[in-house]
């Protein structure tokens, strides 16, 4: 209940300064220049101290656009004190550009720096000093376009006229208020949005606003109730500011809409380089020396952020490929013994079951099986069983002949290893050293086997394959049992021609 008042005593407080201000204007009318001024720097001051708040209160990767939003608001709020100062004690006349429209000018340049800078998650810190340097540039640019000189020189000013001023001011805005809607359609997410949100809709209440103030100043040399539209845009932007967040769940956009935002999401960056590149192509037939050194920046900052951008996606790829590869890596391993999981031994034999098919080469498939393995989990717990498949799984893997062979955990206590091009007197050579490998660890486990733990092999040799890669291992499942019928710590091999008798009888 509290939040609607809070925004009702926002609302009351603007209300208030407008009619104190339209009520000033109808009791003082011949003191209307003295009188209207401090309200027309009031609004935006309160819209400059809002957005300072604003910015305050944000976390510090939101908070950069809120900053550049209080810069433009103090430009403006600076203008409006200088064009105070002209009409009160200088008495400048309406009809030509001075100092303070400038500084109106310039409001325009942080407010297109919080449009097109990137989102928080996509900001690298050297484009922001690109950025930054780009809009020093478009400062001075603004400054040779309205007085047609170079800053600091010895040459009299020469403003524009008020007519061409403000057809400039109109353009700016409605440029700035298109590429604010453009940059609310990329739908950024949380507190990102809600900034993009107020400025689009101040934009374009500033922009419609000074389209009619302005249309109205350039044939009327006087200061009238006209002057408090000029705080309304101000007021607002102070007031949706100030208003308290509303919490709101986005439903996901479409993907066509997605994917539309996402290219007005990387087309924003380059709006600030757009616009000094029209900027200094408009001042080349007047000022060649600024315009072409604009021209030439604006063509730099776009060579130089689309060059870093590519690197960074070719690096995000290869990172990407590296990810991808350690995951496959990961999927096709086993955690615990770190050999070969069932589903890259299943892939691993169809493709040495091709191979040795079509180079008509033998192929030996062993499977290793520990020797009353149960017993030894029951007397040292599933850690101690856990160590005992790590050492017999680098006991096995030792034993293995050729780089191109392949040890596998089949199953609990079961292993499987591919040995491509071997026929069944080196499949008994590599079974028996591995026999040898496994004796030389000394685990302790007696059983009728003897003191310390064993394994029993089961040999499947095809030469060359026929079939399907199922009928090796089943071939070699059959060794095994018979291993273990025979009192284990055996080897026992089955060949093609026996296989295929089995199956037949």
């Amino acid at each position: 209940m509290r939040r609607p008042v809070k925004l009702t005593h926002l609302v009351l407080v603007a209300v208030s300064l407008v009619c104190l201000h339209v009520i000033c204007l109808l009791v003082f009318r011949a003191q209307a220049t003295v009188v209207t001024y401090p309200f027309l720097v009031l609004a935006p001051l309160l819209a400059c101290a809002s957005c300072c708040w604003q910015a305050a209160t944000e976390e510090p990767a939101s908070r950069s656009p809120w900053v550049l939003l209080s810069a433009g608001t103090f430009l403006w709020t600076f203008g409006i004190s200088l064009s105070a100062w002209e009409d009160i004690f200088r008495h400048s006349p309406q009809s030509a550009a001075w100092f303070s429209d400038f500084s109106f000018f310039l409001y325009g340049v942080p407010v297109l720096l919080a449009i097109s800078s990137a989102s928080a998650k996509q900001r690298i810190p050297f484009f922001i000093w690109m950025d930054a340097a780009q809009a020093l540039l478009t400062g001075f640019l603004a400054y040779v376009s309205i007085f047609s000189v170079v800053p600091f020189s010895d040459t009299p000013l020469a403003p524009v006229s008020a007519s061409t001023l403000v057809l400039t001011y109109n353009t700016e805005n409605f440029i700035l208020a298109v590429a604010a809607t453009l940059r609310l359609f990329a739908q950024p997410r949380g507190q990102e949005r809600r900034f993009y949100v107020v400025l689009f809709w101040f934009l374009w209440f500033y922009a419609v606003i000074a389209y009619v103030y302005n249309s109205w100043a350039a044939v009327m040399d006087l200061h009238s109730v006209m002057d408090v539209l000029v705080d309304l845009p101000f007021l607002f932007l102070a007031v949706a500011t100030m208003a308290p967040r509303t919490l709101r769940v986005e439903a996901e956009p479409a993907p066509q809409k997605q994917t539309l935002a996402i290219f007005v999401e990387n087309v924003c960056p380059i709006f600030y380089t757009v616009a000094l590149l029209a900027l200094s192509i408009s001042l080349m037939r007047q000022h060649f020396y600024a315009g072409t050194a604009g021209t030439f920046t604006a063509i730099v900052v776009y060579a130089t952020r689309s060059t870093l951008l590519q690197g960074r996606y070719i690096r995000i790829q290869r990172e990407l490929h590296e990810a991808r590869d350690r995951l496959e890596q990961m999927a096709l391993t086993d955690a615990l013994t770190d050999t070969a999981n069932r589903r890259r031994f299943d892939e691993a034999l169809v493709l040495e079951w091709s191979r040795a098919t079509r180079n008509r080469h033998p192929l030996a498939l062993l499977l290793v099986d520990i020797d009353y393995f149960k017993m030894l989990n029951d007397r040292y717990g599933h850690p101690g069983g856990d160590r005992c498949l790590v050492s017999v799984a680098r006991a096995l893997q030792s034993a293995l002949p050729h780089s191109g062979d392949l040890l596998a955990r089949y199953g609990g206590e079961e292993f499987a290893e591919i040995l491509p091009s071997t026929d069944e007197a080196g499949a008994r050579l590599v079974a028996l050293t591995m026999q040898e490998a496994v004796r030389m660890l000394n685990i302790r486990n007696e059983t009728s086997t003897g003191p310390f733990m064993t394994v029993s092999v089961g040999i499947a040799v095809f030469e060359p394959p026929q079939g399907a890669p199922s009928d090796i291992i089943e071939a070699a499942d059959r060794a095994l049992y018979r291993a273990k019928q025979r009192g284990r710590n055996r080897i026992e091999a089955t060949g093609q021609l026996d296989f295929l008798r089995n199956n037949t009888q």
